[in-house]
């Protein structure tokens, strides 16, 4: 399974909820940190939004007619510096989702779920889960919801 033209390591993410931060205009992927965030990774006080899919990837994908934007994560540090840091290539921290079950994940595929939920929808946290796997610890941290 995948999104037309992307890997399933980049195209399963797209449509997926944000933590701490949103899309201020959807049409124009531009974004916003919300106010008091945490951390994702480290749970200091988040400065910096993250695109889950880097941008170089796709800025948007399509289940169907539905048009998707990458996941964004709120982050301390910079695109160099901090948990953000970590973030870009993979050195430290890579992130994925994992579908509470196989039924779920093929409702989301199929458009089910999004018809009924919507892109990025915090109600998708009721079918799944991000897991962050942080290679400097070898551990993984699961987000559930915020």
């Amino acid at each position: 399974m995948g999104i037309y033209g992307l890997s399933n390591t980049w195209g399963h993410l797209f449509g997926l909820p944000h933590i701490g931060a949103e899309y201020t205009d959807y049409g124009s992927g531009a974004y916003r940190l919300l106010d008091g965030e945490r951390c994702v990774a480290c749970q200091r006080q988040a400065t910096n939004v993250h695109h889950v899919v880097p941008k170089s990837v796709a800025k948007v994908a399509f289940i169907g007619d539905a048009m998707l934007r990458s996941p964004l994560f709120a982050l301390c540090g910079s695109g160099t510096t901090g948990c953000h840091g970590g973030f870009h290539g993979g050195a430290r921290y890579k992130a994925r989702w994992e579908w509470d079950s196989p039924e779920y994940e093929e409702r989301w595929w199929d458009g089910r779920l999004l018809d009924m939920l919507g892109p990025h929808s915090d109600d998708l946290f009721g079918y799944g889960e991000y897991v962050v796997d942080d290679r400097v610890l070898d551990e993984e941290i699961h987000i559930r919801a915020r």
